[in-house]
């Protein structure tokens, strides 16, 4: 009996990165492909919202198991991986697929 399922370990595949303030309740989750990208597109966020405070916190989490959804410009999208440019989807448009994650 396999004990974990055969993912591929794309290193290419988009992560999310979550940034902890002091000071703040909830983190800043960014998208991106690696640490670098991440940190730049946090560092234009810090900029933007004009945060003082320091980050305390950073981990990673990989969109693999189960079924990830987000909310995009009052859109529901549902995490596709390699079947979309961007690994979203619309919600509605993945459900017509038939397929499950």
């Amino acid at each position: 009996m396999e004990l974990l399922p055969k993912y591929p370990a794309e290193k290419s595949s988009l992560r999310f990165y979550k940034y902890k303030f002091s000071g703040f309740s909830k983190p800043i989750i960014i998208e991106a492909y690696n640490k670098t990208e991440a940190r730049q597109k946090l560092k234009y966020v810090i900029d933007q919202l004009q945060i003082t405070n320091s980050v305390i916190d950073e981990s990673l989490s990989l969109p693999i198991f189960g079924r990830t959804t987000k909310i995009s410009d009052g859109m529901e999208l549902t995490w596709v991986g390699n079947l979309s440019p961007t690994c979203w989807m619309p919600t509605e448009d993945f459900e017509k697929l038939n397929l499950e994650f």
